[in-house]
């Protein structure tokens, strides 16, 4: 006989029961909101007797009854944890008809979709003991995102440009480096030679488990900041990454195939906020905008805010030479923004190094269309228009996952 399709859980404990210094039943929701439960409901009773059948007469000690319905699929891969947490509780579990409202829904992962499910493997490492240098060479030229860094056949944290900005003061993002003639490269990169891994390394992300669910793992790589987590064994063995790609992917896959008018639209997920700038702004009011624009692109609009190209600081870097390049490289490197005023290029407009648009995304497009051209472009985010094709924002991998997870809690 087929499972039910939704089950309703009964957990029965005391009002004294505790797990630490807090109450268990606080401690048992929290456990369901966190490993991606449907709902629960804590009810306390008046009174109640047990199979010792015993009243307990003090208010502190009545029953209490959390009540969790959901899909049986997701109940069942829960129950364990639960039981760990209150062995001594009473559990029941019987099928139920949903015949007003409905259940959450699941977004694009199933009920019982695991990290290891969307998980990469092998991923890239690097030892706790490598050189920066070594490190950089990674990002320069294998473009990896996130590193993890290996001590003793075991994660202990994670490597990204992040912390090689941060940690180590090398402020040009990979992309960057990669336009530079061989002397500006090595004076930039001087400050990380005799300097290893282990001293800038962050150790606060050693990993997840392979069996964490798809929106406990997003969650997390949302809390850290990262668009790859490394995956580990129960002894901290690397087994996967598990990151954005993989996510984007079996959104793609899961999402694609609804209508636009069934699912979320990219209109209400995108960033309505974009780095952009006119037809005819001078060069330097471009350059003071792009060190600091996310990914340091610029989307250029003419006059009636139609999207015409797109500008980039690599373009722009290639075009400048001499001291006007010296000045932009110093600008780049300072931790606070440099004023127009100070950067070359006062007199000459933007028009002559403006780029041809890259693919757009329709307001009404599905948060899957959206997934699948941020995939087949290899973009971090794509402009977003309307039918006339004025640019109305953006839309990026993290502001997607982001929405693919409140759709999945």
């Amino acid at each position: 006989m087929a499972e039910p399709a939704v089950q309703r859980v009964r957990i029965y404990l005391n009002g004294e029961d505790r797990s630490g210094d807090r109450p268990l039943y606080q401690v048992v929701l929290a456990e369901l909101r966190q490993s991606g439960a449907t709902g629960a409901t804590v009810i306390a009773a008046l009174t109640g007797f047990g199979p010792r059948r015993q009243v307990p007469p003090l208010a502190d000690r009545q029953p209490v009854v959390i009540e969790w319905v959901d899909h049986s699929a997701r109940i069942k891969r829960l129950l364990p944890l639960i039981g760990e947490l209150a062995p001594s509780a009473l559990i029941t579990v019987e099928s139920v008809e949903v015949v007003q409202g409905a259940l959450r829904p699941g977004g694009p992962f199933g009920a019982e979709q695991m990290v290891s499910d969307l998980m990469q493997v092998p991923s890239r490492t690097i030892a706790h003991n490598a050189s920066l240098i070594e490190a950089l060479e990674h990002f320069v030229t294998a473009r990896a995102e996130v590193l993890p860094v290996i001590d003793n056949n075991t994660v202990i944290g994670v490597i990204s440009t992040r912390e090689l900005a941060w940690r180590a003061g090398l402020r040009l993002a990979p992309e960057l480096l990669r336009v530079l003639g061989p002397a500006e490269g090595t004076a930039l990169v001087a400050a990380l030679k005799g300097r290893s891994v282990g001293e800038i390394v962050n150790r606060e992300v050693c990993g997840i488990a392979p069996t964490t669910p798809i929106p406990q793992a997003l969650t997390m790589m949302i809390e850290w900041g990262y668009t790859e987590i490394p995956v580990v064994d129960d002894q901290g063995r690397l087994t996967g990454i598990f990151g954005q790609r993989e996510v984007l992917q079996a959104a793609a896959r899961t999402l694609t195939a609804v209508q636009t008018s069934e699912g979320v639209q990219v209109r209400m997920v995108m960033q309505a906020a974009t780095a952009r700038i006119a037809l005819g702004q001078s060069l330097a009011t471009a350059l003071a905008l792009l060190i600091t624009a996310p990914g340091q692109l610029l989307f250029v609009v003419d006059e009636a805010g139609r999207l015409v190209g797109t500008l980039r600081l690599t373009g722009v870097l290639n075009h400048l030479q001499g001291d006007e390049r010296n000045v932009l490289l110093a600008a780049i490197q300072r931790a606070q923004p440099t004023p127009a005023t100070a950067l070359p290029g006062a007199r000459q407009t933007i028009d002559t190094l403006v780029e041809p648009p890259p693919s757009t995304v329709a307001l009404d497009a599905s948060l899957g269309t959206a997934a699948q051209q941020l995939l087949d472009h290899n973009a971090e985010r794509l402009p977003v228009v309307d039918h006339d094709g004025r640019l109305s924002g953006i839309i990026a991998r993290g502001a997607l996952i982001r929405a693919l997870l409140q759709q999945s809690e």
